[in-house]
């Protein structure tokens, strides 16, 4: 699909990410916010914290016109969340495969 870089209105260059690191096979989580890095620092960070039984998941974290804070899932999801789509089961298999390229 194409795009029109013009029909953006604004642009955040300070993120915060949340991780989500789960173990597997029992779905066990926890989390870490992680602020003033890029993605791929974030990324880079999680696979040098996470356990090898663990699956890694990054979202960005914002904020909702009506102030409420929600995640963009930027690299897999809530692993405890069930699955609704192909989408889900292709983020779903992100994280499994990230997970076997680590060990």
């Amino acid at each position: 699909m194409d795009s029109d870089e013009r029909d953006s209105t604004w642009e955040e260059h300070s993120s915060l990410f949340r991780v989500y690191f789960a173990t597997v096979p029992d779905g066990a989580v926890r989390t870490m916010d992680v602020s003033d890095a890029t993605f791929t620092e974030t990324l880079v960070w999680a696979r040098g914290e996470a356990d090898a039984r663990e699956t890694i998941s990054i979202a960005l974290i914002g904020t909702d016109n009506r102030g409420l804070r929600g995640l963009t899932w930027l690299f897999g999801m809530d692993p405890n969340d069930s699955s609704e789509s192909e989408l889900h089961d292709r983020m779903l298999a992100e994280m499994h495969q990230e997970r076997r390229d680590r060990a």
